[in-house]
Parts: C-alpha cells; structure tokens; sequence
C-alpha cells in the first residue's frame, strides 16, 4: 500500500498504529439477503426430481442477493481484536456508524 492509500481506521476513526503496533487488516463487508422464493423454488424441484445434482441441471439460481455495494476498510489491529467486530462493520458499512468512538 502506499502512503495515500492509508486512512484512519473505521471503527475508532485512529490511524492504524495509534496503539505502536505496526499491523492492521484492510476487510471488503459485503451486506447480502437470501431470496426465499428462489431456495423454495430450488427445494421443490430437489424434492421433484429426487437428486441434488439431477435438480441444478435444470434449476440453478442465485439464491442469494448483495444489499448495496461492498466496502473496503481499514481496520486497526485493537479495534480489529475487539467482539462483535462483523457487527460494526456492517454498521459502517450501512451507514450507521461514521468511525466514531469504540
């Protein structure tokens, strides 16, 4: 990475060595939902034709969706330690958290 590249992390808003240690993750969230009427769909002709496999030649859909479009963040190596970290990057990447206080 080059040194434009850097940004302050997105959960504590500190650069990535605010702590002296020199590590820290770059992580792209991707926000997805199921379609439920595509896994219906998938599961009944699994059940029609008898076989998995038989089933996806004829019916293979995307039984899954991204909600908005992904991000990628920097997060410091503390933040990066703490619980529930995929929670707040959801946040962050929703919009609901600006990179303020942890």
């Amino acid at each position: 990475m080059k040194a434009e590249d850097f940004k302050p992390c997105a959960l504590c808003g500190k650069g990535m060595m605010h702590t002296g240690v020199p590590l820290f993750y770059r992580v792209t969230v991707e926000h997805l939902g199921i379609k439920m009427r595509e896994v219906e769909r998938a599961a009944g002709m699994e059940q029609f034709m008898g076989h998995v496999a038989l089933a996806r030649v004829f019916h293979d859909p995307e039984i899954a969706e991204a909600i908005g479009k992904p991000v990628t963040v920097l997060v410091c190596q503390s933040c990066a330690m703490e619980p529930h970290l995929l929670a707040r990057l959801a946040e962050v990447e929703s919009g609901a958290d600006k990179g303020g206080e942890t």
